[in-house]
Order: structure tokens, then C-alpha cells, then sequence
């Protein structure tokens, strides 16, 4: 039995917009499966690290957010570090007297993966975050081990985003690790290169800008057609060819 398609969305930083975006991508995935004849299509978006959750919670802020919008509830247990301080998350477990294991994060999205039509992770902060000291291991090594089907880097469309996407995807590349597309996401407000940095992106890096998208709910986001583009250049399957 083949694995559920699995995109990774990671970013620049923090506070950029990947959860709202996240949810975008999940209602837009969804919406494909059902235009391809899926009647109820499973399809999940997680966040399985989470810093800044209340000590009594069982979910975090983000993945709040991702349930609400995912199509795909599995009973399962809660996301497996649920981190009290909002810090760099190997700061965060190291304060609450844990340690981040991969294996507990893999294996918890493989329950997931083998359950549901298609999966979506996102990483908490940026791509190069710390999330362990012993090994030093970041976002990036996380990436890799979940061997997802994509992974899409997501960047404020703003100024400072062309030296931002430069370096982490000059560092991305060193790492061998293979970035699909970058996602842009308008912050509210904007400034005056807002809109005009998709066209200066191929100035620093190689890796394709697949939308540049507004500001707006994820209602709208979610049949915006340039983020359905970018959702079947990452997921292949959810192409009508």
C-alpha cells in the first residue's frame, strides 16, 4: 500500500504566515480530491512541534487552527511536544526538562500518513531553527527524515525577503536538501516592494517562486488560482492529466 502524498511547509522565520497559509493549501487539497471524484477525502495538516502552548492544553495555538481547517481528524494522541514557552523550540524542551527525539515526530506523522489521503506538516520557525542540541539538529534534518513528497519554503513579501530566500536556500542546497517552490505571502501592510519581489527572486536563487500570494482570508486563499497551481506543482497526483 503506497504512503499519502506528504508536503513539508517550513519558512524564513517565524510569525510569516505558514499556518494561515497551511490552512489554505489544506481546504484547496481537499477541494482537488473531491473535483477528482474523492467523495470524503482525508487529508490532514499537523504540526507536531509547537512552542508557546498553554501547560494544561492537549493542542497548541497552530494546530488549532490546522484541525479547524483539515478534513481528517484521527483519533490519536496529541502532537508530541506541546512546548509551554514561546522560545526557539530546543530552548523551549530544554526549559521544560524535555528533549526533542525525531523518531517520536516521525513516527507520530507516519500514524497519520498511513490513515489519510494526504498530509501536511508544518515545521514550527524558520528552515535553520534549532530543535536539539544533542545532536545539534535543525528544521532542515527534520525535513529530510519525514522524506515527504515536498517541501515548500514560505517568505514575507516584503523588503529583506530577496537576502532571506538568498541565504536559506544557498544553505538548503549545501545540506543537499531539495527545496520544491517558495510560497510568498503579502503581510498586512505591505511595503513598497510588496508585490514586485517574485520577479527579483531568480536574482538569488534557482528555486521556483510558485505564487506570490494577497493578504486575505484563507476562504479566498483557498480558490486563489495561483495557490492551486503551486498545490499541484508540489503534489503531483492532484493534476486532472
Amino acid at each position: 500500500m503506497s504512503r499519502a502524498p506528504l508536503l513539508v511547509v517550513t519558512g524564513t522565520g517565524t510569525g510569516i504566515g505558514k499556518t494561515h497559509l497551511s490552512a489554505a493549501l489544506i481546504q484547496a487539497w481537499a477541494a482537488r480530491l473531491q473535483a477528482k471524484g474523492m467523495v470524503e477525502p482525508k487529508v490532514a495538516a499537523i504540526k507536531p512541534i509547537e512552542s508557546g502552548v498553554g501547560r494544561d492544553s492537549i493542542v497548541g495555538p497552530d494546530s488549532e487552527i490546522l484541525r479547524e481547517w483539515s478534513t481528517f481528524h484521527v483519533k490519536q494522541s496529541p502532537p508530541p511536544y506541546l512546548l509551554t514557552r514561546a522560545l526557539s523550540p530546543h530552548l523551549a524542551a530544554r526549559m521544560d526538562g524535555r528533549r526533542i527525539d525525531f523518531s517520536a515526530v516521525t513516527n507520530w506523522v507516519a500514524q497519520i500518513r498511513a490513515q489519510a489521503d494526504g498530509v501536511l506538516v508544518e515545521l514550527p520557525g524558520g528552515l535553520f531553527s534549532p530543535l536539539s542540541e544533542t545532536p545539534a539538529r535543525t528544521n532542515a534534518d527534520l525535513a529530510r527524515a519525514l522524506a515527504p513528497t515536498a517541501i515548500a519554503l514560505v517568505a514575507p513579501d516584503r523588503l529583506g525577503v530577496l537576502h532571506d530566500l538568498g541565504a536559506i536556500t544557498r544553505a538548503a542546497h549545501v545540506e543537499d536538501l531539495p527545496l520544491s517552490g517558495i510560497l510568498l505571502s503579502a503581510p498586512d501592510p505591505g511595503d513598497a516592494s510588496t508585490g514586485d519581489n517574485a520577479c527579483e527572486v531568480p536574482l538569488v536563487t534557482n528555486v521556483p517562486v510558485l505564487a506570490a500570494l494577497p493578504h486575505a482570508p484563507v476562504e479566498v486563499l483557498t480558490i486563489t488560482l495561483s495557490l492551486i497551481r503551486a498545490l499541484v506543482t508540489l503534489i503531483p497526483s492532484l493534476s486532472f492529466r
